[in-house]
């Protein structure tokens, strides 16, 4: 007679360890399938079912901490010092949230020296000349980046000279070309990747009118990198739907502009 016949124990392992193998198979099973689902569906969907969405989430909070995290922090809360954005909000520069914009930039990046990469947006420096695509861009005088500061803190809602605005307005809407990235009333344009200039909602800098000043007279042309070719389709679609979630939790504002 052997050991594990005479003892109960014994008689429990032999049964427990087929039955163990079982289960771990079909686990493996269930999670193969939600793999396919996630690749598959489309991605703005999966956010309205709760099975995806939990089993997206536990694999994407892996990949945002080795591929996200050094830039936009473990929180996802950004660094305004260095550009990066902050991905808890409700302030998109591309696009508007939703899960495929956020897939394109994971797969393509920000001026990321891919085709597809979003790259159209790219903040001249206006303390000196500034060559462009299609024309030459005259500098403007200190005066005139004072104005044009001065008119987009009115535009924030906050108290100014309202003769300097003017002037501002007339720089923004003129030779300083801005309307043209910005749009007339410096909302922006998500399509490209011009900010909202109205929203109060700093991506460079404390919102003080220096960082505004030093944004109009050095430019800005942040980088995000491109991750096609480096994660698989299943971990972009994991780690797009987990910054998603970074910004959909109950009780998140949807908009901070003013009226």
């Amino acid at each position: 007679m052997t050991s594990s016949a005479r003892h109960p124990i014994g008689r429990l392992l032999v049964i427990g360890a087929p039955i163990a193998l079982v289960w771990a198979a079909a686990g493996l099973v269930a999670s193969s399938r939600l793999e396919a689902q996630l690749v598959r569906s489309d991605p703005d969907a999966a956010p309205a079912q709760a099975r995806l969405m939990r089993f997206a989430m536990a694999r994407g909070a892996g990949v945002f901490k080795a591929e996200c995290a050094s830039c936009h922090g473990a929180d996802g809360k950004g660094n305004s010092a260095r550009g990066v954005p902050d991905l808890t909000d409700a302030d998109w520069l591309y696009g508007s949230g939703k899960v495929r914009d956020i897939e394109k930039v994971a797969y393509y990046g920000i001026r990321a020296h891919n085709p597809r990469s979003w790259n159209l947006a790219v903040m001249p420096g206006f303390a000196r000349p500034v060559p462009s695509a299609s024309e030459r861009l005259a500098p403007l005088s200190p005066g005139e980046i004072a104005a044009v500061t001065t008119f987009l803190q009115s535009r924030e809602g906050r108290p100014v000279d309202p003769v300097a605005a003017e002037a501002g307005r007339r720089v923004f809407a003129g030779q300083g070309g801005c309307y043209d990235c910005h749009a007339n009333d410096a909302r922006g344009d998500p399509a490209i990747g011009a900010p909202n200039l109205v929203d109060k909602v700093s991506l460079y800098g404390d919102g003080s009118r220096q960082a505004l000043v030093d944004s109009i007279a050095y430019g800005r042309q942040g980088v995000c990198p491109a991750r096609a070719g480096r994660l698989s389709a299943l971990r972009l679609r994991e780690v797009s739907l987990y910054v998603f979630a970074l910004s959909h939790r109950p009780g998140q504002p949807s908009d901070k502009s003013p009226p």
